[in-house]
């Protein structure tokens, strides 16, 4: 059997146990709140909620993060509005601390469902050097729409086209004669997977049929928009057995999470893959350029369903890959739905990755961190890197005891054998603030019980039930996704992007009158009220003074200067200079989006006063060339650090 320290629960015993959790945690800082607008137009996604109001806001499903798509080197987090078939937005910093919403794609059709734009990912298929987004969308769509003439379903891409990305998709690729029969993907990633030189999108899709449980890999040939523009499936890959499809058997399932991982250190990513069906794991490899290699049923344990006996557990949101020990090889972390602890997977020096074992599996190991969304990062920049996990939902009863929301659960690696959970420090980081309203919704109830009144806080209903015949309601506001989001801003501080779903865009007033004939009540609205706190998206920092940071305008710390790279984006290299104001021992190095240290160029030496200038060749400590991404160049000294981010282009 796989390890398991944590003894098996129930999803009701987990759900009481996250809303017992206590708030110790540190207050974080808030640098900006995605607070979405409010309409008065009934057909608006954003209702005000009036008599008869859609209602039909319900929060982010996922956010994504850092990338650079407009190439002006202002970073961006992508946030997906699951709002009435669902709509992106980009907010873009513009400076230390500062960020604002940059652009939101067009509300297509308010009348689909929420399997659209579950997730989303940016990046640069077509290496044109304009930024794309990328989401599923489509599934039903009205033919008839009011607003826009009906988009076929598929992988919908919106391009930078110099000014912004436009009223409608750039492309759409519809799957060819073969399109997926629903869209329930929770996880989209885009990386030059395969070392040929161009991105990759890979995305788990859980079908409605067997035959469209499916793993992707999809790159393009040609120019986006240029309707010459070819998608190409480099991987379809098949959870399940069919002699119709794909015969091999990868352990079933509904497919919910793929990522590269270099889970042997060699410098080239493999796939890991996970699906539904008893917690199912497999992992391929890719071994060219468009080529791939999956093990097959008569290989040596192709696949591992590490929760057999246990339960039917999944990784609903899928998970993180991180190197957590700085070995040099990655770790997956990956929470359960079913009990909020989280499984690490993790190989040995020498040991197959293709093959996947109970020997590499942790399962259920950090328990009570996340049943949903989960990240990795360093935010509080001790060198001990850090999961950060969905919390619990904030409840009208929570709130009524006076608890504080605890949004974010963490768990701090404190060194050691990286599988062992006494080696994580729980709830260190955990993140609330005082009186924190971001997110929440609750009803307002006024009971007369025979004369005697009272009253009392109400979660708004959960989508699908009828409040007094208005619109239904989200329930508690949740923690969906995050992205640790390294320095973004270039202020020395770390931040993360956090989502939340759940939230009303209307709360109610109702009163109650008892009725002795059946003790039962009447309810009537009194008032409908736009939702106040609608914070769709969150972007904080750790707590505490943070180190000294490069302010374009300013002198902080005095005399002490990083310049902006050259050029950027890059390939293969890039310079920039950094300004002593006197002789002093400094660091320079280069970090990846995920705080992670990706090569050294100043270790520690001596430096004299004045200008210098240091150039990254976009190759890694252990002479493998670094992915396309977002990269962070550091200038350290004195315990202080200078940051400023660079985007590697291939």
């Amino acid at each position: 059997m796989p390890r398991h320290p944590m003894k098996r629960v129930t999803i009701l015993s987990m759900l009481l146990a996250l809303c017992a959790l206590p708030a110790l945690a540190q207050q974080h800082a808030i640098e900006y709140d995605l607070n979405v607008p409010l309409a008065e137009d009934f057909f608006s996604p954003y209702t005000q909620g009036a008599e008869g109001g859609a209602g039909v806001q319900s929060g982010a499903r996922d956010v994504a993060g850092p990338y650079d798509l407009d190439g002006d080197g202002q970073l961006e987090v992508l946030v997906s509005d699951y709002t009435g078939g669902g709509r992106v937005h980009v907010v873009e910093n513009t400076g230390p601390d500062t960020w604002e919403l940059a652009y939101t794609t067009p509300a297509v059709d308010s009348t689909s469902t929420t399997n659209n734009i579950r997730s989303i990912t940016g990046g640069d298929l077509d290496d044109d050097g304009n930024g794309e987004i990328y989401f599923l969308a489509g599934r039903g769509y009205s033919e008839t729409n009011p607003d826009i003439d009906a988009l076929p379903p598929g992988l919908y891409v919106y391009e930078y086209n110099g000014t912004d990305f436009g009223e409608l998709p750039t492309s759409v690729y519809e799957f060819g004669d073969d399109l997926p029969d629903r869209w329930r993907a929770e996880q989209m990633t885009t990386a030059d997977v395969d070392g040929d030189g161009f991105q990759e999108l890979m995305f788990g899709n859980n079908g409605a049929d067997g035959r469209y449980d499916n793993w992707y890999i999809i790159s393009v040939s040609g120019d986006i928009g240029s309707g010459f523009e070819v998608f190409v499936e480099e991987v379809r890959l098949s959870s399940r057995a069919s002699e119709e499809f794909d015969p091999v058997n990868r352990g079933g399932g509904s497919p919910y999470y793929i990522d590269p991982a270099d889970l042997d250190g060699d410098g080239s990513p493999e796939i890991f893959m996970h699906s539904w069906n008893s917690f199912n794991l497999t992992v391929g490899e890719a071994t060219g350029g468009d080529t791939y290699v999956f093990p097959a049923e008569t290989d040596p344990n192709p696949f591992l369903q590490a929760s057999s006996g246990l339960g039917d557990w999944v990784s609903f949101f899928g998970g993180v890959v991180y190197d957590m020990d700085g070995n040099g090889d990655d770790e997956v972390f990956l929470p359960v739905l079913q009990t909020a602890g989280i499984t690490i997977v993790n190989y040995e020096a020498g040991e197959d990755p293709l093959q996947i074992t109970e020997d590499n599996v942790v399962l259920d190991a950090i328990p009570g961190i996340s049943a949903l969304g989960i990240s990795a990062g360093d935010l509080d920049m001790d060198e001990n890197g850090e999961l950060y996990g969905s919390g619990s939902s904030y409840s009208a009863g929570a709130k009524t005891a006076d608890e504080l929301p605890t949004w974010v659960r963490t768990a701090e690696f404190i060194g050691g054998d990286v599988e062992d959970p006494a080696n994580y420090q729980v709830g260190a980081l955990d993140f609330y603030a005082a009186a924190d309203t971001a997110a929440t919704n609750f009803d307002y109830v006024m009971r007369d019980s025979a004369g005697v009144m009272t009253t009392y806080l109400e979660d708004t209903a959960f989508s699908g039930k009828d409040r007094a015949g208005r619109h239904p309601g989200q329930g508690p506001a949740f923690v969906s996704k995050m992205a640790f989001l390294g320095d973004a801003d270039g202020d020395g501080a770390p931040e993360l992007a956090v989502a939340y779903q759940g939230v009303d865009d209307s709360t109610y007033v109702f009163q109650e009158t008892f009725n002795p004939e059946d003790s039962t009540y009447t309810r009537q609205v009194l008032e409908a009220r736009a939702n106040e706190n609608r914070v769709f998206m969150r972007i904080v920092s750790a707590g505490g003074a943070p180190v000294a940071t490069d302010d374009p305008q300013g002198d902080l710390p005095q005399g002490f200067r990083l310049s902006a790279n050259y050029p950027n984006p890059f390939n293969p290299s890039t310079s920039f200079h950094f300004t002593l104001p006197q002789d002093q021992r400094v660091s320079v190095k280069v970090y990846d989006a995920m705080g992670r240290l990706v090569k050294t160029l100043i270790d520690g030496r001596y430096v004299t006063q004045g200008r210098h200038q240091a150039t990254w060749d976009g190759t890694m400590s252990n002479g493998a060339t670094a992915a396309s991404g977002t990269y962070f160049y550091t200038l350290e000294f004195d315990g202080q650090r200078l940051a400023r981010p660079m985007v590697l282009v291939k």
